[in-house]
């Protein structure tokens, strides 16, 4: 449009110089023949029909600036409407994309819910069977509690029974204690008449050895006078230190019966306390049963 409008603006502008070189040319050949009067009307018809010439090229080249506006404005719209096709077809795509997805997704909530229907159907046959144990357990729980009663009455005659156990281990316990302190006593005391023996049978050793020195020092001439008097006394000392021993001996052994006595009667009472301490012992889980 624009190479036909500069062609016909190209022969536009051309032809008034034809025109106008047409014109001087004739005006000059026919000047000689022509008045100056007539040419005037001419001159004025053709500057008339060239102002109205360049208003037709102005209208057209304002047309043709408006035709290109339009044309720009059309291809922008154009890409426009390009581009939001482009962004359509991909949301579109997206969107199939996604209704797939939501598709397989539902098909696999389909199945789910048909497993969880399969689910709860089976639920509820194990709820009407549990209410069905559950009717049994009651009835067996009643019984149960009738039973509690009754085991209450024995757990409360067997709580008083074992408070009077506990009160009798108690006073074994202490017998017990006693005891042991009785032979403790008895095994110290036993301990000093042992020491007391042998510090004596020390001393007697010592006294004859100290004899037995003085008689070797005396001599040979005082060796008569104090074999006689060692005769004399000896046997008497000798008599009195075994009486004494004996006695000694005697007590100790009848200390050392006294402890084993003791010690027996204490080792029985002991296993009679861990017997009754076993037997509470068992009454105590029955009850927490």
């Amino acid at each position: 449009m624009s190479a036909a409008v500069t062609e016909k603006g190209g022969a536009a502008s051309s032809s008034p110089v034809v025109l106008s070189s047409t014109s001087s040319s004739s005006t000059t050949s026919a000047a000689p023949a022509l008045p100056p009067v007539e040419l005037d009307p001419l001159l004025k018809d053709l500057s008339e029909k060239k102002q109205s010439f360049r208003r037709s090229v102005v209208s057209l080249a304002a047309e043709l600036k408006d035709v290109r506006c339009r044309l720009s404005s059309q291809e922008a719209s154009f890409a426009r409407e390009t581009l939001s096709r482009q962004v359509a077809e991909k949301r579109a795509k997206t969107m199939e994309e996604e209704m797939y997805q939501l598709q397989r997704s539902l098909e696999e909530k389909d199945g789910q819910l048909q497993a969880t229907s399969c689910s709860a159907e089976q639920y509820l046959k194990e709820v009407e069977t549990l209410k069905g144990e559950l009717s049994v357990t009651q009835a067996a729980a009643e019984a149960s509690a009738a039973s509690a009663r009754s085991a209450e009455t024995q757990c409360l005659f067997l709580l008083k029974e074992l408070d009077e156990k506990n009160s009798t281990l108690k006073e074994h316990e202490d017998r017990v204690n006693r005891l042991g302190e009785q032979l403790n006593l008895l095994q110290k005391d036993l301990q000093a008449r042992e020491l007391s023996q042998n510090q004596l049978k020390a001393e007697v050793m010592r006294i004859e050895k100290e004899i037995m020195q003085a008689v070797a020092m005396a001599g040979a001439n005082k060796d008569c006078e104090l074999r006689r008097i060692l005769e004399e006394i000896s046997p008497k000392n000798l008599e009195n230190l075994n009486k004494h021993l004996t006695a000694k001996d005697d007590e100790i052994s009848r200390l050392r019966d006294e402890i084993r006595f003791i010690s027996a009667h204490w080792k029985h009472k002991t296993e009679e306390l861990e017997s009754q301490l076993e037997k509470h012992r068992r009454a105590d889980q029955e009850l927490k049963k």
